[in-house]
């Protein structure tokens, strides 16, 4: 099923303290799953129960972060 924020889209990493970022953190997501592997998937999932793969714009090196923590730029066509 088709979540919020899915495989392809851009997105930007939200930090918790806007000092923790020079500059915004911009990339694409590669995967998204739920956090919880026994999760029922056959429903849409909310923001806090799924964690999404993102790679880079700026080469940082690519990794997993929760959902709730990212801000949907734009969503693959």
């Amino acid at each position: 099923m088709r979540q919020d924020i899915d495989t392809g889209d851009l997105v930007q990493v939200l930090p918790a303290r806007p000092e923790e970022f020079q500059k915004p953190l911009t990339g694409y997501v590669l995967e998204s799953k739920a956090i919880n592997s026994n999760y029922n998937t056959d429903r849409k999932m909310h923001p806090d129960e799924y964690h999404c793969k993102v790679r880079f714009l700026n080469g940082e090196e690519t990794r997993w972060i929760r959902r709730k923590w990212l801000k949907l730029l734009s969503k693959v066509s």
